[in-house]
């Protein structure tokens, strides 16, 4: 495991603004601290081999140490990207009302975040389905990132829970379920249709095309749906680019603030608009309820109000994200009730 210090920043013996600004300590002061913590944290000497070095006792070395740390001579940094925060997941889980929750620590710009979270995503995935699963795949880019990161999975079905949104191919659910069935070995059941059409007539004739069906009516037999989180207030979503500017004008005002699978959900909860959902070639609320563990993976702040919503819907028992994401929930630093 190696050694149970924490890492140092790569300007230990740098001093910090604060060490500048306490111009009350002398210059060879400074210097025999410096060394002391040179000789502690980047050389793993024991205090006892400094103290005899230095001429002093163990215990003036261990007040060394600290006051480097207090005086701002020494900076500590924990490299803790990627790593899982157990204590805000067990949080997070209970706040939302989860089975399971996984928060990472991210840093660094959205796209850095959403990898990050990704790959968490991932891996909790390859640890947690057994084989002769049937996975439900949505869409979205932090999970098109996550299915570029999956290792090779135990064989398992692969079905797909919504038509697809936009032009992007990398981010098209049939492309997800694709590279998940090629991940596992198993079988793959695309659906070769737009999300959202003009008439709720066009999305239920459509629904009836055997290809399609046949997809759909293995919705009752999914273990593991995996879902993104779609914001509309702030806007976060692909789906909400996608509808027309006076239609998703409307929606907001109903009170919509995300989404997941087309399905449009309010801050206490509600499930709304349902006319918009009969116009989708997706899985119905009342499907995804049915399913025993559905898992939400979500990147980045501003999403914080909508997987809070959704977690209220009752419409996922499980989120992989990230711990700013997290803190806002827990904080409750959200718009909205």
């Amino acid at each position: 495991m190696g050694s149970s210090r924490p890492q140092l920043t790569k300007e230990v013996g740098v001093e910090s603004e604060a060490a500048r600004s306490d111009l009350r300590l002398p210059v060879e002061e400074r210097g025999r601290l410096l060394l002391a913590a040179r000789r502690f944290y980047l050389e793993d000497r024991s205090k006892v081999e400094i103290a005899a070095e230095l001429g002093v006792s163990r215990f003036k070395v261990a007040r060394m140490l600290e006051q480097a740390r207090t005086s701002g001579l020494v900076t500590i940094t924990f490299d803790d990207e990627g790593a899982v925060d157990h204590d805000l997941s067990a949080r997070l889980a209970e706040r939302l009302g989860l089975s399971e929750a996984v928060v990472v620590h991210a840093h660094g710009d959205l796209d850095r975040v959403r990898s990050v979270v990704a790959q968490a995503g991932a891996e909790h995935l390859a640890s947690s389905l057994a084989e002769g699963s049937i996975i439900g795949m949505a869409w979205g880019k932090t999970l098109a990132d996550l299915t570029a990161s999956l290792p090779r999975l135990s064989k398992m079905s692969v079905v797909q829970l919504t038509g697809a949104v936009g032009a992007d191919l990398s981010q098209s659910p049939v492309e997800l379920v694709r590279r998940m069935a090629q991940s596992s070995g198993g079988a793959a059941f695309p659906i070769f249709a737009p999300l959202l059409l003009d008439t709720a007539e066009t999305a239920a004739a459509l629904r009836t095309q055997p290809e399609i069906a046949r997809a759909m009516a293995m919705y009752s037999d999914v273990t593991t749906a995996l879902l993104s989180v779609g914001s509309w207030n702030p806007p976060d979503s692909q789906l909400y680019l996608a509808v027309p500017p006076a239609e998703r004008e409307a929606l907001v005002a109903q009170g919509v603030v995300a989404e997941v699978s087309s399905i449009l959900i309010t801050d206490d909860g509600s499930v709304v608009a349902e006319s918009f959902t009969e116009r989708a070639i997706a899985i119905t609320p009342a499907q995804l309820r049915a399913i025993p563990r559905v898992l939400a993976v979500a990147a980045g702040v501003r999403k914080a109000r909508a997987v809070r919503a959704v977690a209220r819907a009752g419409l996922i028992t499980g989120l992989v994200t990230d711990a700013a994401l997290a803190e806002a929930i827990l904080s409750d630093s959200v718009d909205g009730t």
